[in-house]
């Protein structure tokens, strides 16, 4: 009854689909067909069990980590935002007898450039935060000076074309602790350690100098919100410590609003401010910060 059918294998794949179930198996391994049909048939049942394996297998672990993620409230925060410099006054190393006082900002030009940065939140605890963030900041003023310049001991002529550098990229791991309720609208408090890489450079053509820096500075941070709506929120965060030999401060003001139970967007206004004075170095600058961010829990 079966053998007409089994003898024309590739046209009857409704029929072979039947076979390969192994509700069939003892019927096959019986029906008088030639040996290389039987193989085939009994090559497919062993494929089709091996794929099904490979799909529990599959399934199975996608279950878990699924499972896994829902246990684990991590969030990620983008941000894109229009920098805009402010002062920017340098002196390397600070020296008031030999070396040059100058500013990127008034004595050359600078335009405003793209910015970005990403943070990563864990939460371990409803009210202990852990976060990363990177934050690469890079200017490109251009330009001559009206005087004679004198930066880390090589002078730059008045009148000549000068191209610089300021680079300032953060990197920063900070803890958070969110209170039980608002404090005066604050949410959570914290502290931060974060790792500056700067440079300084100016080039002519002729010369380049170049004054880099790497170094951790400590922060304590801050967060606040002032509900609006179900969905719109005021907020600020803030972060800094202030000492006898500099200063650092990162604050933003802005406006989040919720997406869905798992996303907001938000815009604000951005301060980066900061600075050293010491005998290594003089450096002051502000940077400000027109900005769109983007938050998405996982």
């Amino acid at each position: 009854m079966f053998y007409p059918l089994v003898r024309n294998i590739n046209s009857q794949s409704c029929f072979l689909q039947m076979l390969k179930s192994t509700h069939f198996k003892p019927i096959i391994s019986r029906l008088p067909m030639k040996p290389n049909a039987l193989y085939c048939i009994r090559k497919h049942i062993e494929d089709m069990r091996q794929e099904m394996k490979h799909l529990s297998i599959l399934i199975l672990m996608s279950l878990l980590s699924f499972a896994l993620w829902a246990q684990i409230d991590l969030r990620i925060d983008t941000e894109l935002g229009l920098a805009f410099p402010g002062y920017n006054d340098v002196r390397i190393p600070n020296d008031d007898d030999v070396h040059s006082m100058f500013s990127l900002k008034d004595d050359l030009n600078i335009d405003p450039v793209f910015a970005s940065r990403l943070q990563v939140h864990y939460k371990p605890h409803p009210r202990h935060q852990i976060s990363l963030l990177a934050a690469p900041l890079t200017l490109k003023p251009k330009g001559s000076f009206d005087r004679d310049i004198v930066y880390q001991n090589k002078t730059f002529a008045a009148g000549a074309d000068i191209d610089a550098i300021y680079r300032f990229d953060s990197y920063r791991m900070q803890y958070r602790y969110f209170f039980p309720r608002p404090w005066w609208y604050i949410k959570s408090v914290g502290a931060s350690i974060k790792l500056r890489d700067a440079e300084i450079s100016l080039n002519d053509g002729n010369q380049k100098a170049s004054k880099t820096n790497t170094g951790f500075v400590p922060l304590l941070s801050l967060n606040a919100g002032i509900p609006l709506s179900e969905e719109l929120e005021l907020i600020l965060e803030a972060e800094g410590l202030a000492s006898p030999f500099g200063r650092a401060e990162d604050a933003i003001l802005g406006l989040d609003m919720k997406i869905s139970e798992r996303s907001k967007v938000r815009i604000g206004y951005r301060f980066l401010e900061g600075g050293s004075d010491i005998d290594e170095v003089y450096t002051f600058s502000a940077v400000h910060y027109a900005l769109l961010g983007f938050s998405l829990k996982l």
